[in-house]
C-alpha cells in the first residue's frame, strides 16, 4: 500500500498526518497497526496519537477493526471514501 499523497490536501491537524504516513508505514511493513505498534514509534504524547487516529477516523481516512483478541486494528481507506470536511 502507497501512501496517498491527497492527505496533504486535506488540511488535518500536523499529528493526524503524521499518524497516516506512521500507519502506511507499519501496513506496508506487515505490522498490525494497533495503538500499541503506532506508540512504539509515536514521538508525541500518547493521549496526542489517540486524537489524531480519531481525527483520521472522523474523516473517514482509517477505520478499525476488532481483531480475534478483541485489540483494535486500523487499516487505512482508499482515498476515495476520504472526507474533506465532517461536523465535530
Amino acid at each position: 500500500m502507497l501512501m496517498d499523497r491527497k492527505i496533504f490536501s486535506l488540511n488535518l491537524s500536523v499529528e493526524a498526518t503524521s499518524a497516516y504516513i506512521l500507519i502506511c508505514t507499519l501496513a506496508d511493513s506487515g505490522t498490525p497497526v494497533t495503538i500499541e505498534s503506532a506508540e512504539t514509534f509515536w514521538n508525541g504524547s500518547p493521549e496526542a496519537l489517540t486524537r489524531a487516529i480519531e481525527e483520521l477516523n472522523r474523516h473517514h481516512i482509517i477505520y478499525e477493526q476488532l481483531d480475534a483478541n478483541k485489540m483494535r486494528q486500523y487499516f487505512v481507506n482508499p482515498s476515495d471514501l476520504w472526507k474533506t470536511s465532517v461536523v465535530q
